[in-house]
């Protein structure tokens, strides 16, 4: 059983950068190293990123580690570009 994803258990696996929308490992998880970006892009062109067995979309996990919530409905990429995840690109719709 995967355990609820939180703010203070995401910040301290990941760190993200909202100017450029990366989150990075902070530690080491198997074969990926603690440094290296984290996640991939899936079919829909979406960032996503698996936790402790559970796969996120990377836009809600920026609003996730930002807020101290998960967004209550839908994030926009403003731009249109699924992958873009700079904080000033999203916003609930």
């Amino acid at each position: 059983m995967s355990r609820l994803l939180t703010t203070e258990y995401l910040r301290e696996v990941l760190d993200y950068d909202p100017e450029t929308g990366i989150f990075v490992w902070r530690t080491t998880r198997g074969s990926v190293k603690a440094g290296h970006e984290a996640g991939c892009l899936n079919s829909e062109g979406y960032r996503q990123i698996k936790v402790d067995g559970k796969v996120h979309r990377t836009h809600r996990l920026a609003w996730l580690y930002v807020y101290g919530v998960m967004p209550p409905q839908d994030l926009d990429h403003i731009n249109g570009k699924k992958d873009d995840n700079r904080l000033i690109n999203l916003r609930v719709c």
